[in-house]
C-alpha cells in the first residue's frame, strides 16, 4: 500500500540554544485540509519553516525515543536542503511574501515550474495556460503577472500570487501560514475558492491561522493545536468551535 502522507516524529527544534519545538509528531494527508491553531508564540510559524528546513533552525533526536524524522512517502526528508524538499512537493506561502526586485510573477512561476517538472516546449505551452486559467480563477489582474513579484503589491495580492504559485506547482502538500490576514471578506472567498481547487488537484493542506474567517468556506478534516512549543491536542472541527466559545485554557479539561 502506498504511503501518501507527510509524516513528523518525535522532532525538537533548536533557535540557537533555544528550544522551541518540543517532542511533535503528527501526520498529514494528501487531498485532506489540516488546520493548525493556537496562541501566539506556541511554534506553529517554526513548525513550518522546520520541515521546509530553515538553516534558522536545528533539529535534535528525542532522548528517550532516539527515533526522529520528517517522512514524505516513508523517506526522511528532514535534513534536505529546501530546495530539494520543495521538488519532492513541499510548498511554504509565507506570512509576509518578500519583494523580489527585477523578478517579474510570471518569471518566479516559470522557473520554479522548470526546476521542479522540466522544460520543454510542450510545458512552456501548458505553463502558459495554466498561469493564465489559474490567475482567472483568483481574479488577478493579468498586468499584475508581469510586474516585479509582490513589488507594492496589497496584502490581498500577495497572498493570491503564493496561491497561484501553489496551483502552478501542484505540490505534495502545501503550507499556508495566515493566508486569510490582512484581505477583504471578497478576496478571503477567493483565497478559499482556490484552496478548495488545490485540495481538488490532490494536494494535502496545512492552514496556519489565529481566525476562523477562511474557515467559514472550507472543509476542515483534522484540527491540531499547538501550545507553547507542543501539539497539545489533535480532533475534528469540533476543536474549532469549542477554542471559539471558551479559548485554548479550557481545552486543558478535555
Amino acid at each position: 500500500m502506498i504511503d501518501s502522507s507527510l509524516r513528523i516524529e518525535h522532532l525538537q527544534a533548536f533557535a540557537k540554544e533555544k528550544q522551541i519545538l518540543y517532542d511533535i509528531s503528527c501526520r498529514f494527508e494528501k487531498g485532506k485540509v489540516t488546520v493548525l491553531m493556537g496562541p501566539n508564540g506556541s511554534g506553529k510559524s517554526t513548525l513550518a519553516h522546520v520541515i521546509m528546513g530553515d538553516p534558522k533552525y536545528t533539529t535534535a533526536q528525542n532522548a528517550k525515543t532516539h527515533v526522529s524524522g520528517l517522512f514524505l512517502n516513508k523517506k526522511n526528508i528532514l535534513n534536505l536542503p529546501t530546495e530539494e524538499k520543495a521538488r519532492l512537493g513541499l510548498f511554504l506561502s509565507f506570512q509576509s511574501p518578500i519583494a523580489i526586485p527585477g523578478v517579474s510573477v510570471k518569471e518566479l512561476l516559470r522557473a520554479s515550474f522548470q526546476n521542479k517538472k522540466g522544460s520543454n516546449n510542450k510545458s512552456v505551452s501548458a505553463l502558459n495556460t495554466r498561469i493564465s486559467f489559474f490567475a482567472k480563477t483568483l481574479h488577478i489582474d493579468p498586468n499584475l503577472l508581469n510586474r516585479a513579484i509582490h513589488e507594492e503589491f496589497s496584502g490581498g495580492e500577495r497572498k493570491k500570487i503564493e496561491l497561484l504559485q501553489a496551483l502552478i506547482l501542484q505540490p505534495a502538500f502545501a503550507i499556508f501560514d495566515e493566508i486569510d490576514t490582512g484581505v477583504d471578506v471578497d478576496a478571503l472567498k477567493i483565497i478559499a475558492k482556490g484552496v478548495r481547487e488545490l485540495q481538488k488537484q490532490g494536494s494535502g493542506i496545512v492552514l496556519i491561522t489565529h481566525s476562523e474567517r477562511i474557515l467559514q468556506y472550507i472543509e476542515v478534516d483534522t484540527v491540531m493545536v499547538m501550545v507553547k512549543g507542543k501539539m497539545t491536542h489533535v480532533g475534528s472541527r469540533e476543536l474549532i468551535d469549542r477554542i471559539n466559545r471558551n479559548g485554548y485554557r479550557d481545552l486543558n479539561t478535555l
